[in-house]
């Protein structure tokens, strides 16, 4: 297996990412063998129970392992203070201590929740992600970010608590179907636009490869793509856990991207929403005169490679306005934005900041150029 150490500040919050291809029965072993916990609870949603839930739950059995398995219904909706009541009340009701371990078995969605969970039963147990989607391989399952959504916007209620371990298995994604994979590839582009331009290369020359998911050839580019995005992550997590100015630019696009997504009513996915929030944002670069028109139009041209949507019709501006006033990476009611200079590089401001405020009217009058 692949490692990547996540080497972070203080010793009991670092851990190991393990990634290769068919590996169920070592993260089985593992388990065991690590002892995370004098006992375990796997935490999925009613998507992933019936395919993987159910296998790991006996799996882990078989072993001689103290494990339950419980399951909320799925999709971003049910990300919300009342499935966290229930699952903070099942844990009770099956009364796990402080040494019990949250298994958090599925996409972004259950590893948020089961790591809010986590942070707050009993004032913090341990937990592991086994990541089954392409977008919490590569994002969500790594740096500690937990939360809950609510009505006035996305994860506003939540906290930093890193995993002990995450165990990413590609082939667990091949239950996924084709707009969901696609769905993750959003964050792999993100990657490659605000930290490394031959990795933007890298997605341009193989779009189709890892579009086809079948044969070796993409077993072999998801392994890389996958290993890239969790060490791009890495570095930037390990120096600013706590989003105080350098995880800011993991943001890039999700500014605009919360915002079409809630108003959606979550019939986008993250992963498009974020395609539509980085075409707007690098749009906003180009405007202000930091990024040329032609990586403007490259980054166009490889989110619609990938099948993304890049365009969101905003009937609502002022509400769409409200949304992203209550972005976490705002302060005094002004919006920020990661802005991109070039491929692989965003706009670093002569105070340091890596986000940039931008006025309302600004905002309404770029939107609206694009969509002309």
């Amino acid at each position: 297996m692949e490692k990547v150490q996540m080497y972070i500040n203080e010793k009991p919050k670092s851990y190991t990412i393990y990634i290769d291809h068919d590996i169920i029965d070592k993260i089985v072993d593992g388990i065991c063998e690590k002892r995370y916990g004098n006992r375990y609870i796997i935490i999925t949603d009613s998507n992933v129970g019936n395919i993987y839930g159910q296998k790991l739950l006996k799996m882990l059995q078989n072993k001689k392992q103290n494990v339950e398995l419980l399951e909320f219904p799925a999709g971003e909706a049910n990300k919300n203070n009342a499935t966290k009541q229930y699952l903070d009340e099942a844990l009770i009701s099956h009364k796990l201590d402080r040494k019990s371990c949250i298994i958090a078995l599925g996409g972004g969605v259950v590893g948020d929740l089961a790591g809010f969970v986590a942070a707050t039963y009993m004032r913090g147990i341990s937990f592991i992600q086994i990541p089954t989607t392409v977008i919490a391989q590569v994002d969500s399952s790594i740096g500690g970010k937990t939360a809950i959504d609510m009505p006035q916007g996305k994860n506003l209620i939540g906290a930093f608590y890193q995993p002990q371990a995450v165990y990413i298995d590609i082939k667990l994604l091949d239950t996924l179907d084709e707009r969901n994979f696609i769905n993750g590839i959003a964050e792999i582009i993100k990657y490659a636009i605000i930290r490394d331009p031959e990795f933007f290369d890298f997605l341009q020359k193989n779009s189709e490869a890892i579009l086809s998911r079948k044969g070796a050839e993409y077993e072999r580019l998801m392994l890389e793509l996958i290993r890239k995005s969790c060490v791009i992550k890495k570095e930037v997590v390990i120096k600013d856990e706590t989003e105080s100015n350098l995880r800011k630019i993991l943001n890039y696009g999700h500014t605009i991207g919360h915002g079409v997504e809630m108003m959606s009513n979550y019939d986008l996915l993250h992963g498009e929403a974020v395609a539509i929030g980085m075409v707007y944002e690098a749009w906003f670069s180009h405007k202000l005169g930091y990024l040329a028109r032609m990586d403007f139009d490259r980054i166009v041209e490889l989110i619609k490679k990938f099948k993304l949507p890049c365009y969101f019709e905003v009937e609502d501006i002022d509400r769409l306005i409200n949304i992203m006033v209550m972005d976490k990476k705002n302060c005094d009611n002004e919006i920020e934005f990661v802005l991109i200079e070039e491929i692989g590089r965003v706009k670093a401001f002569e105070d340091g900041r890596l986000t940039r405020k931008i006025e309302r009217d600004l905002i309404v009058g770029m939107m609206g150029e694009l969509e002309e």
